[in-house]
């Protein structure tokens, strides 16, 4: 696993802000993330912390919208995870035509979710 290094928010202006996180968007070998643990519910709503960091290996190998996974993607992930997207897709599919939503433990899903989940 790669490292992780707190971003520091500097003073920047939107348009060079936005250039730099499309640039690491398209850089395979880097990643952006944000984590909830560590600081208050309030400092993450209000200042979350962004963390740059180390890209899977597979960063980019996607294919197009709906494609599926491509040749470049399995070789490049490791097998459980192929496996297990492979699994996460054949879900999803028996599951495509629900829709709406639930009031689920005091919070809405999407129904599909919820059906997911109970197998």
């Amino acid at each position: 696993m790669g490292k992780s290094y707190k971003l520091v928010k500097p003073v920047v202006t939107f348009e060079s802000y936005v250039r730099g996180i499309n640039a690491i968007r398209h850089d395979p070998k880097t990643r952006l993330t944000t984590s909830p643990f560590g600081i208050t519910p309030e400092q993450y709503i209000n200042d979350p912390p962004v963390y740059v960091g180390d890209a899977v290996a597979w960063k980019g190998t996607k294919g197009p919208k709906g494609s599926g996974m491509t040749k470049e993607f399995i070789a490049a992930a490791p097998a459980a995870v192929v496996a297990g997207l492979r699994n996460a897709i054949k879900i999803s599919k028996k599951y495509a035509g629900v829709t709406g939503t639930v009031l689920w433990n005091g919070k809405l899903y999407p129904k599909k979710c919820i059906e997911q989940k109970k197998g």
